[in-house]
C-alpha cells in the first residue's frame, strides 16, 4: 500500500548578520592580524553566500514528541568557506540543538570578502524544523503510529522508505514496518516479506512466512511472489517457511 499523503519536510534557513555595522573585529587579535580577524558584515564587508547546506535530521525524541520549532546559532565563515564556532544562541532542546550544530557544521559558503579578498566573518543563522503537510501531518502520523496504529505504521514506513519530503531512512522504516507486520497487518506483512527476499544475501525461510501470512490474512498480491520465491528455494528452505508461518504469533506487547 502506497500512501498518498502529501508530505512536506521544512527545513528553514535564513542568514542574517549580526548587528550590521562597520567591519569591526569581533575575536582575538595576534601578531598576523589579517588571518585572525573575524569580521562582521557590512560597510565594506559582502556576507557569505551558502553552498551547500545538507539538512539537519529530527532527533528521534522530538521526532517521536513532534516536537517543533526555530534555533538561531551563531557560526564563524572561514576564508576557505568551512563554518568553525558554532554555538546555539537560541534553544529548543530535545536533542534538536545538537542536530543543527551537526548539520552547521557541514554547510559551505562562499566566504565573505572585504576590499576584493576572503576573510573571516560571523553570522548567524536560523534552523526551522516543521512537520507538516496537507490534511495528515508526519506528527500526527507519528503520533497515532507510536500509539499502536498499524496502518500509520505502515504509512509512515512507506513515507521514510520513500523519501517523501523526509530524509529517507531505511531503518526507521523497517522499524515502523516491522511494528506494523507483527499487528498481523497482511499489507505490511507483504512489503516486509518483499525486503526480506531482496537482501543481500536473501532470508528466504522469513521471506516465505510473511508472505504465507499475508496471503491467510488477504493480501492477494502474495499468491505470484510466494510461488517465485518458492521455486528459488531449496526443499529445507520450504520446510523451513512453512514450520515458521504455522507456528508465529503477534509479538506480545
Amino acid at each position: 500500500m502506497r500512501t498518498k499523503a502529501s508530505l512536506v519536510f521544512f527545513v528553514g534557513l535564513m542568514l542574517r548578520t549580526l548587528m550590521p555595522s562597520a567591519p569591526a573585529i569581533v575575536g582575538a587579535q595576534n601578531q598576523d592580524a589579517s588571518e585572525s580577524q573575524i569580521y562582521k558584515v557590512g560597510s565594506g564587508v559582502s556576507p557569505p553566500r551558502p553552498t551547500y547546506q545538507p539538512e539537519p535530521q529530527f532527533s528521534e525524541e522530538a521526532r517521536a514528541a513532534c516536537y517543533q520549532g526555530v534555533i538561531t546559532l551563531a557560526t564563524i565563515v572561514e576564508k576557505d568557506g568551512t563554518t568553525s564556532h558554532t554555538r546555539v544562541t537560541s534553544s529548543l532542546g530535545m536533542g534538536l540543538d545538537e542536530k543543527a550544530i551537526e548539520a552547521v557544521r557541514q554547510w559551505r559558503f562562499w566566504p565573505a570578502t572585504k576590499d576584493g579578498e576572503p576573510v573571516r566573518a560571523e553570522i548567524a543563522v536560523e534552523v526551522a524544523f516543521r512537520m507538516y503537510g496537507g490534511d495528515h501531518t508526519i506528527c500526527g502520523i507519528t503520533q497515532k503510529a507510536n500509539a499502536g496504529d498499524a496502518k500509520a505504521q505502515l504509512e509512515l514506513a512507506d513515507i521514510y522508505f520513500g523519501g517523501k519530503g523526509v530524509a529517507k531512512n531505511e531503518n526507521l522504516g523497517e522499524s515502523y514496518l516491522q511494528r506494523a507486520a507483527n499487528q498481523n497487518l497482511p499489507q505490511a506483512q507483504f512489503q516486509l516479506g518483499e525486503r526480506l527476499a531482496r537482501r543481500d544475501p536473501p532470508d528466504y525461510p522469513k521471506a516465505y512466512m510473511w508472505f504465507t501470512l499475508a496471503q491467510r490474512g488477504g493480501e492477494k498480491h502474495s499468491d505470484k511472489p510466494l510461488k517465485k520465491l518458492s521455486a528459488k528455494m531449496t526443499p529445507e528452505q520450504r520446510q523451513s517457511g512453512k514450520t515458521l508461518a504455522d507456528n508465529w504469533t503477534p509479538p506480545t506487547k
